[in-house]
Parts: structure tokens; sequence; C-alpha cells
């Protein structure tokens, strides 16, 4: 695919702050290879005023916008800019959400990190150098870009007002360099041909928006948590201290917990770390069962609390200075991941997730996909296989865990759904064992793993038992052995790696053991699906005043869960509405298997909101019980 014109943009701002991720704009720079007369004869430049920056980058977000293979934008981390001109030039705003659809909108940071998973080397390439503009021309060119302390990289607002001939020549030369820079680097990286660049970028732009909104806390209640927490900790440290596995100081007395693991163990093999010591992380800890170990899992828990998330929760109480948590759209398996705080999986600890509340005027609308991965899982096999036994008991409307339960108590799905109706404790304890299996042994697990996965879920579960389980599974679901062969052909059999081709984006994940082949196939479909739909959800949020989605906006992105603000008036219309986008961008990647989702109303963030409606089918707010 050719493009009339690729330019490469950089932009140059105030400094960000708190609470303001998309800066004023200062300038934007450009460099493109001149091969269209149509767009100027520059082959990198440099905009400061509205009339420039109108026959620039407006310009050129009209064409990406409106037309095919007309203009491609590309950048490094893209979304900063683009949110970045759309803060300065609001009308920019649906243009620049057309022409990311469109696929006419590129990031070369993006586009490394597919190049990079491809061929495996993701995750020693992002600790090794990660991937800033510097690190990446490092790597491709060998050269280093000046972006030290003592350069203008951090003064730009400086110049806000200042007349672009009056700048100092070094001022203008650094900002154009990191323009032509990136138009070298995606040329370069074009001699490499990579799939799903463009699609991943515009999921990229949906969650840099959540961030640059970001989240609000209650004052009230992050006091309470806050002092709950600090209190916590002192009656732990108090505890440990008198046990001897905490020093007087607050340090942990290492030899004496390594003692005790030791001791505790009675015997059994327990975990060293790379130098042949005792292990004392959590999972060695939590593995003695020691009550005292466990209270050292607690106390760092709560000392996090303390010392990072509290911070965070106070933060938001200032509605100047929201949470903006940074989302990365990509990790190996096409997964999201975030930080600072991650609120993708965020602290269990009980009042945390209460804190967050929508802003004044607004609630919270969560809607998640019912059982995704089965969902892909089951439209996998569907592609690859004739028959799918999941997918046909999913058109059927099925409960996939009540029907494996049924399997696995020996009666049929409507005696074991009636059961479960009057909450049958046999019935409810192996749906919750069948739930376990259904989540667990996809990913390709052997017996052994599976004992310490169902641990996760509090299950205690024997070796026998787990091997029965097994085999019983492979009875509800036949198509997953013959699933389990297609993948060990990919990736050459079990203790090999290899290279897999994600359906529907063909996007590569190369150096692939056995069990991260199994999770891939449907856990990066359920990801393409997930990402596509918060994009959409954000462009009708922002730019589409037809929608009753309009003027809400996205807040959090939890894997298979999109939470938004959305104003008190219209609230239901809006929460259904994004659950009804949710499932029509879903089906197009799971055409053969129906999606279901769960959508609620909250005053603040609840992990058990459920719907609730009114007589009329009007959805409500959900409150806990008093």
């Amino acid at each position: 695919m050719s493009w009339d014109i690729t330019v490469a943009i950089d932009t140059e701002t105030e400094l960000i702050r708190p609470g303001l991720l998309a800066p004023w704009l200062v300038c934007l720079t450009w460099a493109f290879e001149p091969n269209s007369k149509k767009f100027g004869e520059w082959v990198s430049g440099i905009a400061k005023t509205p009339k420039e920056l109108d026959d620039t980058i407006g310009k050129w977000l009209d064409a990406a916008a409106n037309y095919d293979n007309a203009v491609r934008i590309v950048g490094h981390n893209i979304a900063y800019d683009m949110a970045v001109l759309a803060s300065y030039n609001p009308k920019w705003l649906p243009l620049i959400f057309k022409a990311y659809a469109r696929g006419n909108i590129d990031d070369t940071k993006i586009r490394q990190q597919l190049l990079d998973i491809a061929d495996g080397s993701f995750w020693k390439n992002r600790k090794k150098g990660g991937y800033s503009l510097k690190a990446l021309v490092k790597r491709h060119f060998y050269v280093d870009l000046d972006k030290g302390e003592d350069t203008w990289r951090l003064r730009y607002g400086e110049l806000k007002d200042v007349d672009l001939k009056d700048w100092p020549s070094e001022a203008k030369e650094y900002a154009i360099k990191d323009a032509e820079s990136t138009h070298q680097l995606f040329h370069e990286q074009e001699t490499t041909p990579v799939a799903n660049s463009p699609e991943q970028t515009a999921n990229d732009f949906a969650l840099h928006l959540m961030s640059c909104w970001g989240v609000v806390t209650d004052k009230n209640k992050v006091g309470e948590f806050t002092e709950e927490a600090k209190n916590s900790m002192a009656v732990l440290r108090e505890k440990l201290s008198r046990s001897g596995l905490m020093r007087v100081d607050g340090t942990k007395n290492l030899k004496a917990i390594r003692d005790r693991v030791v001791k505790v163990s009675k015997g059994r093999v327990v975990k060293k770390t790379d130098k042949g010591n005792i292990a004392t992380d959590e999972d060695a800890l939590r593995a003695t069962g020691d009550d005292e170990l466990l209270m050292l899992v607690d106390f760092s828990k709560a000392q996090k609390l303390d010392s990072v998330w509290s911070r965070y929760l106070l933060q938001g109480t200032d509605r100047n200075t929201p949470i903006q948590p940074s989302f990365h759209c990509l990790v190996e398996s096409g997964r999201t991941s975030c930080a600072k705080p991650n609120l993708q999986n965020p602290h269990r600890a009980t009042g945390l997730r209460e804190c967050f509340v929508p802003r004044d005027g607004y609630l919270y609308a969560a809607c998640d996909y019912s059982t995704l991965e089965l969902c892909t899982l089951a439209q996998v096999n569907s592609w690859l296989f004739k028959d799918c036994s999941m997918a046909q008991k999913l058109r059927e409307g099925a409960d996939l865990h009540l029907h494996f339960a049924s399997v696995l108590l020996g009666i049929s799905y409507e005696e074991a759904s009636e059961r479960l109706r009057i909450r049958d404790p046999e019935v409810k304890r192996t749906r919750q064992m069948a739930k376990v299996a259904n989540f667990g042994y996809p990913g390709g697990m052997g017996a052994d793993a599976f004992r310490s996965y169902a641990k996760g879920y509090g299950l205690q579960i024997g070796e026998l038992e787990a091997k029965e389980l097994r085999d019983n599974w492979f009875r509800a679901w036949p198509e997953m052995q013959q699933y389990f062969e297609f993948v060990g052909n990919q990736i050459q059999g079990h203790g090999f790696t290899g290279k897999i081709k994600q359906f529907v984006t063909d996007r590569i994940r190369g150096d692939v053991s056995f069990t991260q082949a199994c999770n891939s196939y449907f856990q990066g479909l359920a990801a393409d699906g997930a990402k596509k739909a918060a994009f959409v959800v954000a462009q009708r949020c922002y730019t589409d005043p037809s929608s009753p989605l309009y003027g809400s906006r996205p807040v959090m992105f939890i894997h298979d869960e999109i939470i938004m603000e959305t104003p008190v008036k219209g609230a239901p219309q809006a929460a259904d509405e994004l659950a009804r986008v949710m499932r029509q961008v879903m089906q197009e990647f799971t055409p053969d298997v129906p999606i279901k989702t769960d959508v609620a109303l909250m005053e603040r963030w609840y992990k058990d909101a459920e719907e609730v409606r009114t007589s009329s089918g009007t959805l409500r707010a959900w409150r806990p019980a008093a």
C-alpha cells in the first residue's frame, strides 16, 4: 500500500504537570519526502501560528480523515501529539478520530514493539533500552539524539509567546530533529513487514485519552481508608517484632525469616533465589502456610498501600489533579498494561475501589464482557475445526461452567440449572471447580500447574483429582485435544518455541512456548476486540452528538471491561449504548459465537455492582445492601 505522502510530526509543548497530560502546544515540526507538490516543497519545517498550523497539520488531518492513502501521519508516541493538537484546536478532534479509524495514523514506538514481539525480543529490549525515540535511533542508526537537560527539551514553554523568527537556532534545530529522526526511523522499520500497527496506534489514542481525563477520589473515603491502612500496618509491625521476624526499627530480619521458612517446611524442598539463598518473596512465604510468615505478606501489602496507593488516592481528591494512570496498549500477548497506579489490577484491600468516584453530576457506567476469553477460545476453535462444542453451547445460551459441572455430576444441564437456582451447595461447589478448570486448562497447563492455579481460587485439589478433572474437561470440550495438537504443531511441540499468527489481525508473536501460544490465540483475539471497542466508544463519546454516549468520558479499561463517567441525565441510555457498542464491535472478532455483556450504573467504584432496572426496564444505579 502506498500513500501520496508520509509525514512525520512532533510537537513541542509546555511542561506536563499533574492533571495536565496535554499541555499547550508551542510548535509543530514535520518531515516528509516531497513526492507530491500538493503539500508544498518543504522536506522538514516548523509551524507555530494558527495559520501555519492550519496550512500544515490542519490540511494533513483533513486528507488523512477523508481519503484513503492520501496522507499517512506518523509520530513517536503520537497519541501524546494528537491529544495536544486536539486540546489546541478541538475542531481537529473529529478529524483525528476519523484518520485513526482509516488507518492513516501510525506510531514508530508501537511499530517497533510489534516488530520485537514478532521476533521474541520485546521484553529484552523493553528492559535494555526501552522504546523512547532516543533508544530506537541509537538501536537502528548508532546515533545519540541529544536529550540532555541542557538542551531545549524542557524549555519550550519559554518560547510560547515568542515569534518564530526570534527563536534561537538551537531551539528550532532541536525540534525539527525529532521529526526528521521519526521519519528516518519509520522508513527503516518499513523494510520489515509488520501487521496491526495502525490499529494498535488507534487503540493507544483511546487509552491515552482515558489518562488525560483521569479519575478522581472521595476525600472522606480516602481519609478513612488510609487511616485504616496505617493502623493495620502498625498492628502487624508490633506482632512481627514480637515474633522476631521484624526488628524494632521496622526492617525485616531476613535471617529469622529464612530460618522459619526452613523450620515450618519440615524437610520439604523450599524455593531458592538465583544466588542460592532461601527465597522470601510472597509466593515462597505463601507456600509455607505459616501464620506468622503470612503476616509478613500482609505487612508488605499494607506497606504498599501506605507508600504507593495512598499517595495516588490523596492526589485524586483534588479535582485539579486527577489520577492519570499510564496505559500501555501492548504486551506480548496483545493485552494492555497499566501503571502509576495499576488500575487494571488494583490492590485487593477492602475499601480501595470505593475511594474512586465519578465527578459531580456524573455516574459510573461499567460494562464488561461475559466469559470473553472462553468466547474467543470457542471462536478460534470454530475457525480451526468443523465441530466446536463450546461454541455450540454458547449459541444455545448455556452457562459453560454449569454445563461442565453437569458433566462432572453426571446429571442433565436442566437439572443442574434447577438445583443451582435453589442454591444447592453441591452444584454451587462443582460449578466453582468447573469455572476454575474452564479458565485454567485452556492455557495448556498440566495437572500439577493447575493445582497451584486452583489455590488462587481457594480450591485445594489433589493430584489424582486434578487429573480426573482434566480428563472430564476434555470429555466436555472434545475440540480442545485438537486445539492443543494444532498449537503444538505451530511451535514444534512441547519444550520448543516458535511463531504464531493471531487470527483477524495477523499480528505475529515469536519465541513463544507451548503454554504461551495456547493462551495467545484466544487472549490476543479478546484483547484486540476489547481495545477496538474502547476506541469506538471513545470516538462516540468525544465526537458524535447523535450518540447516547456523547459527553461521557471513558476513565478505566480493565481488559474486558470499560468504565466511563456519564452525566446523570441520560446515564441509563448511555450505559445501555456502551454495552451495545461493545457487543457489536466484539462480534466482528467472534462472528460464530454470541457475545454477552454485563452492565451497571454506580455512584462509586464497586467490584460487586450488578445490573439493576426499574419495573419499566430502565437501568438505575446499584447500591450495596445497608
